[in-house]
């Protein structure tokens, strides 16, 4: 349980800018977002969340529809990902798959995780990915401010106009729900109750942003619905040489 900072009325203005969230730059070969906030809780507690996907990513952006197998090894080469888990016959879980979300490369505690790699539909297509999550004590030590820098660039089959918006939706979404428990943010109504404080059900998969749809326009064996296909009416049964 991430452990609250007492705040003072003189303390409070630090807090007083809203969280911060938009697509920074964007062109035809990729796109960039950010994401910044002033958190009550000290570098080494959103560390400490920071390292438990399963307790703040949305299941709504998983592969298997839980965040049960979710998992950060915070170290070079460490993998941020996911396990494909059942139960058998004995009701134990038993793991059945396992998907790479993102790769460490850079690891210091309390301050930095960066990794790379293509979240969610990214993963299918050729582009570079890096996300940057940083965090610095605030000047009177009484919080944080964490930010997520997304930067992705490379060939992919969407148009960057349509998906680095629903891209920005839904690391919003993550880093909202990262930073809920973390305390008040000023100015960023998501930020201010710890998540289920408001008679919502915090286990129950979010609704999915505009990026499932941007996907299934491209990728419509996802659907259930098979592509066309151009028969060869001409009559001819002989095979090509």
């Amino acid at each position: 349980m991430i452990k609250y900072i007492a705040m003072g009325a003189t303390s409070l203005a630090l807090f007083a800018a809203p969280a911060q969230a938009e697509v920074k730059t964007l062109t035809e070969q990729g796109f960039s977002t950010l994401h910044a906030a002033d958190v009550l809780a000290k570098p080494e507690d959103v560390w400490k969340r920071l390292l438990a996907p399963k307790d703040w990513w949305n299941p709504a952006h998983s592969w298997s529809g839980s965040t049960e197998g979710f998992y950060i090894d915070p170290q070079a080469g460490g993998c941020f990902c996911e396990l494909f888990q059942e139960k058998d016959k004995d009701g134990k879980f038993v793991t059945k798959g396992s998907v790479e979300h993102m790769r460490v490369i850079f690891a210091q505690p309390a301050k930095v995780l960066r990794m790379t790699g293509g979240l969610g539909p990214f993963q299918a297509e050729a582009v570079n990915a890096t996300l940057t999550i940083a965090m610095e004590p605030l000047k009177n030590g009484a919080g944080t401010r964490i930010s997520f820098s997304y930067v992705v660039g490379g060939y992919m089959r969407f148009k960057t106009a349509d998906i680095a918006p629903a891209a920005d939706g839904m690391l919003r979404d993550q880093f909202e729900r990262l930073i809920k428990p973390l305390g008040k943010v000023v100015g960023n109504d998501t930020a201010a109750k710890p998540a289920g404080e408001d008679g919502a059900d915090a286990t129950k998969p979010e609704k999915a942003t505009d990026l499932e749809a941007t996907v299934n326009e491209i990728e419509p064996e996802k659907t259930g619905e098979p592509e066309k296909v151009e028969l060869d009416d001409s009559g001819s049964s002989e095979q090509p040489e």
